[in-house]
């Protein structure tokens, strides 16, 4: 909601007899000069929503020449979905969140050939194409049957038409804190804790990806805290 929105909301609320409680985040967006976590960043994508529970979200990217310099918008606002149960700080395999935090990307992948993305590697999925929950390679792609973890084989139809991985408990994984973090196409709902896009959006944005893109995602108010 605009500002003049949220003023002439307050008004007819305050001449019906109400009382309007507006959440601070209402009036302020996250954008990546409130983002201390993006202080050394030259290319960022912010995904914010509302509230903690909101499964809908609104991402952005910005760049700019050099760290200290003014963000410019690339392109957005696109629509994007995230958990079923949101967002989290504290995210653990299997609770529906999308864990909120800034982290950046490791290689792109999908059923259909490389889209265009820059400076990253991008693997054709298969058949055995599995994203391991098992202890021994937690949160990582393996080529076997998939009895424990996520075959990527199954989503390739909609999902993981292309796809991205999120650098989310990736370099040092710990065993339970969540795995298999992506951000993917959009299939009509929210995600089980990746982040989702529409196709023609998701195409753009990783095209535009480069080594050492930040992404920044949570709830509003949160991320301009950190």
């Amino acid at each position: 909601m605009r500002k003049a929105g949220i003023v002439v909301a307050i008004v007819l609320a305050l001449a019906a007899g109400g009382a309007v409680t507006v959440p601070a985040a209402a009036a302020m967006p996250a954008t990546p000069g409130r983002i201390d976590a993006l202080a050394g960043a030259t290319r960022a994508i912010v995904v914010y929503s509302w509230g903690w529970r909101d499964t809908r979200a609104v991402l952005r990217t910005y760049q700019r020449a050099r760290p200290g310099d003014r963000w410019r918008l690339v392109r957005g606002p696109m629509p994007a979905r995230v958990g079923y149960h949101g967002f989290s700080a504290s995210r653990h395999e299997g609770d529906g969140t999308t864990p909120a935090g800034t982290f950046g990307f490791v290689y792109g992948f999908g059923s259909l050939p490389d889209p265009g993305m820059h400076g990253f590697a991008y693997r054709r999925l298969h058949p055995d194409s599995c994203w391991s929950g098992s202890r021994a390679d937690y949160n990582r792609w393996v080529t076997r049957p998939c009895t424990r973890g996520e075959s990527l084989w199954k989503n390739r139809r909609v999902a993981y038409r292309h796809a991205a991985v999120i650098d989310f408990n990736y370099r040092k994984p710990v065993y339970g804190r969540g795995s298999g973090i992506f951000l993917h196409q959009q299939t009509g709902g929210p995600t089980a804790g990746c982040v989702s896009l529409r196709p023609r959006d998701l195409v753009a944005v990783l095209r535009w990806l480069r080594p050492g893109t930040r992404i920044a995602m949570g709830p509003a108010a949160w991320l301009n805290r950190h």
